[in-house]
């Protein structure tokens, strides 16, 4: 488990507690996850690949289908899987509340991050500008290959194609900047999933099936009191 995975966030962990899950963990369940992060309360989701978020205050155990999580409860601990998506951490110092995004390709087509900030902002008032955003391990250019990327990849900015390959971090740092998110508050850990697979649980470096079954890194954090 690696804890405070970032710098940046790091000045807010008297109130947020970010936490990284990965190969080394082995087989994670949600209650495991809650207990380590000191809770026994936590947000689960039913990960689909699409742009719905929800806004909660009580325990959710996969049975809602959706890719963004949103709280502003203490000690209710919301966790992502991933295995090649952008886990991302949405943190609003002013207001003590925090989110998470599950972004995959698929999401950053049917735009799960601008559809998350809006949630957020709509349903909290908060300014975009003094957000803070975490980004964890997830597939770099290099190993986010198509076949089609400009067809299978609607709305991607051409300059953010290079040949069969695809920079979806860049596409997703553009789409928080478009929303208003400020460039030096998003943080993104360098590591590649596919690229470290002795690391990283990787559904395109060879977990597939290991994927399916469960296995798969874990982004999760809470909010103190």
């Amino acid at each position: 488990m690696i804890k405070h995975p970032f710098a940046l966030l790091r000045p807010f962990e008297k109130h947020l507690t970010c936490c990284l899950f990965t190969k080394e963990d082995g087989l994670i369940t949600d209650q495991s996850v809650a207990e380590a992060l000191g809770s026994h309360d936590y947000a689960a989701l039913h990960q689909v690949h699409g742009s719905r978020t929800i806004v909660t205050r009580q325990m959710i155990k996969r049975t809602e289908q959706a890719d963004g999580l949103i709280t502003d409860q203490p000690g209710l601990v919301l966790t992502l899987r991933i295995a090649d998506c952008q886990p991302i951490i949405v943190y609003s110092p002013d207001a003590n509340i925090v989110g998470v995004i599950h972004a995959g390709w698929k999401g950053l087509v049917c735009g799960i991050i601008p559809k998350f900030l809006e949630v957020m902002q709509s349903n909290c008032k908060l300014q975009m500008a003094n957000l803070q955003i975490g980004v964890g391990p997830c597939l770099c250019t290099h190993c986010a290959d198509f076949s089609d990327p400009l067809s299978e990849l609607s709305g991607i900015p051409p300059d953010l194609v290079h040949g069969k390959n695809a920079d979806l971090r860049g596409w997703a740092d553009r789409q928080l900047m478009d929303a208003g998110i400020q460039p030096q508050n998003i943080e993104r850990m360098d590591d590649c999933t596919r690229c470290h697979p002795e690391k990283y649980w990787t559904y395109r470096g060879g977990d597939r099936e290991a994927v399916k079954a469960g296995r798969t890194n874990v982004m999760a954090c809470v909010l103190r009191k």
